[in-house]
């Protein structure tokens, strides 16, 4: 047969189709369907071996999972037959299969992934340039027969003239798919890139300068090129993450670098093929899960802080009304006649009441707390005189801030009249108030209430610790605390519920301090209720963000 001469037709391949479902065969099979092909199928791993030496096949698809023989042990096998060790093999697998397995699987000597949900275009692309690259060896090994029959110069100038028609048709498919495609000789010198390459980049012919390195980022160069030259001496294929410049700007995307050699007859590399996949969006879904991840971690580990902190918070006043209810029991016990002054016993129920108002107050923050997380927080409007209710708790609360050595000097003469929930305003007072005594190092804190003019403004101030400018952004977060609560108490939950208030009131709240040099918290509050707000819910009406610091 001349070399010259087309094949009466076209040569028909076999494929062969490894899965253990039935089903799966029977989608690729009907993706596959074809002249070209002839396809053959398999449903275990020890079975694609007995069928492998049986017969010579252009690529083999293969499931990645299967019972008993998993597709990388079968791929093992194969790659340990003289016979069968260069056989393509296309992997199957699931879209989330882990990085583990891919680069398992890359290291048994696959040369590419189908990934599931087939797309059949793609599945008929990646066959087709194993079929027709099969093809043509083959008839490479027909045509170099009938040469050996021939005249020498004859038959040297006929196997070129094959040679570079097989290369047209090689790099004519490698223009048609949608990755970075290239080859290099033995020594690593690019002989080729696709033009994907030259779109992707932006370099022109002469600046690729017969390597891919000269497109790497900086941080991945170094590694790229002992990956690569390492490669090039053993004669093992390539495989490596890095990012690759697009166009001539600082745009990097990440890219997996996948290089395999073509071996001579004595098994030494004449030739290498190499493809970049686009990865970035692998690379970025892997950082969000990590950091999800971390997030996850770090809210168990902040429940678990906050359960140990109000365990303790919950203890400490049941304790403490537990031991005054014992010390009024203790004496009756002793002697049945004995009976305690008036002046013990206010003492002892005034301790134990505090105690319990202590422990209201807890329990009222967690109950608010699932309230909101619920969307479940009601305001009810009506009617108040704010200058006079902070007179009231100034007064209720002025023997625990006499207690502290921090009196309390109320600056709320001037009658300031508006539209708010009275129980709520008053949980806003007795937190800020309560929040002052404990950081306020026993010196005097200052309660003013004023008009605005968009309504009432309450300015609390204290002389105490004061607090960090980075921790002025957090404090009014959940759960949150400008010092450790082992030194103070609290379960952090008092101005996280105190600005959700304000801002369900339609306010806003912000705090100006400085370390050493006390706080002062600045309550606005609007005379009358925002409209979309009225007898709603507040964690609907702000779409269950968190609150930010002013």
């Amino acid at each position: 047969m001349d070399p010259h001469e087309a094949p009466a037709e076209r040569l028909r391949v076999s494929v062969l189709v490894v899965d253990d479902h039935p089903d799966n065969r029977a989608a690729l099979k009907s993706i596959l369907s074809s002249d070209e092909y002839r396809l053959e199928e398999a449903g275990s791993g020890p079975e694609a071996l007995r069928r492998l030496l049986e017969e010579t096949f252009a690529v083999l698809l293969v499931d990645v999972v299967m019972p008993g023989m998993s597709g990388l042990e079968l791929a093992d096998a194969i790659r340990a037959r003289e016979r069968t060790s260069t056989v393509p093999i296309l992997f199957l697998t699931a879209h989330d299969a882990e990085a583990e397995l891919i680069e398992r699987a890359y290291r048994t000597g696959a040369v590419d992934f189908l990934v599931k949900p087939l797309v059949p275009e793609i599945v008929r692309a990646k066959v087709a340039v194993f079929a027709e690259l099969y093809r043509q060896r083959r008839r490479i090994e027909q045509q170099a027969a009938l040469l050996l029959e021939r005249r020498e110069k004859e038959g040297e100038l006929r196997l070129l003239e094959l040679r570079l028609a097989s290369e047209r048709r090689y790099r004519a498919l490698a223009e048609a798919v949608p990755h970075i495609v290239w080859t290099a000789d033995a020594r690593g010198a690019i002989d080729y890139f696709n033009q994907r390459w030259f779109e992707y980049t932006g370099l022109s012919r002469s600046e690729a300068a017969g390597t891919w390195l000269g497109a790497v980022h900086p941080a991945e160069l170094e590694g790229c090129r002992r990956e690569w030259e390492g490669a090039l001496a053993s004669g093992r294929g390539l495989q490596i993450e890095a990012r690759l410049r697009r166009g001539k700007g600082e745009e990097y995307r990440w890219h997996l670098c996948r290089a395999l050699p073509e071996l001579g007859v004595e098994g030494q590399p004449i030739s290498w093929l190499g493809t970049f996949t686009d990865i970035e969006d692998q690379k970025r879904a892997e950082l969000e899960r990590e950091v999800l991840y971390r997030e996850a971690v770090d809210a168990v580990r902040a429940r678990d802080e906050f359960l140990s902190i109000a365990s303790h918070e919950l203890r400490t006043p049941l304790q403490t009304l537990k031991l005054q209810l014992e010390l009024l029991l203790r004496a009756p016990k002793k002697d049945p006649l004995a009976v305690l002054t008036p002046e013990q016993l206010k003492t002892r129920l005034e301790t134990a009441s505090r105690q319990i108002d202590r422990l209201s107050r807890l329990i009222s923050e967690l109950m608010d707390i699932s309230r909101i997380a619920e969307g479940r927080l009601k305001l009810e409007f009506e009617e108040v005189e704010f200058a006079a209710l902070v007179r009231d708790i100034g007064e209720r609360l002025a023997e625990d801030a006499a207690r502290a050595r921090a009196p309390l000097r109320v600056n709320a003469g001037t009658p300031v009249v508006g539209r708010w929930d009275r129980s709520r305003l008053e949980q806003i007072v007795t937190n800020l108030i309560t929040n002052a005594i404990k950081f306020g190092a026993g010196k005097p804190i200052e309660l003013k209430v004023e008009e605005s003019p968009q309504g009432a403004r309450l300015i609390i101030s204290d002389q105490g610790i004061g607090i960090s400018a980075e921790d002025i952004e957090r404090i009014f977060s959940r759960y949150e605390q400008a010092i450790s609560p082992r030194a103070y108490g609290g379960m952090g939950l008092g101005l996280y519920i105190v600005r959700q208030i304000v801002q369900a009131h339609g306010g806003t709240i912000h705090v100006e301090s400085q370390p050493g040099a006390g706080s002062t918290f600045i309550v606005e509050l609007p005379r009358e209720p925002p409209s979309a707000l009225t007898g709603e819910d507040l964690e609907s009406e702000r779409g269950g963000e968190a609150p930010r610091s002013h």
